[in-house]
């Protein structure tokens, strides 16, 4: 059951796409999938995976629903 929920997870963040800020940097990039931001990471810090992605395309979809509703 562990791998089946470790699959899934995979391939979700896989195919996530949307718009990614790194949390230690300022960094936003729109468009690329997780493992794509994984493998330009690393490749960008000499194989060393150094950025902490967070996929902030659902936060501001949340924050334009929200205003909707207020207004």
């Amino acid at each position: 059951m562990n791998k089946l929920i470790r699959y899934v997870a995979f391939k979700v963040l896989e195919l996530a796409l949307g718009k990614w800020k790194c949390i230690w940097c300022s960094k936003v990039l729109e468009g690329e999938s997780f493992m794509d931001l994984i493998t330009a990471s690393s490749k960008e810090e000499g194989g060393q995976h150094v950025h902490g992605w967070e996929n902030i395309t659902l936060l501001e979809e949340e924050a334009t629903l929200a205003n909707k509703l207020l207004a």
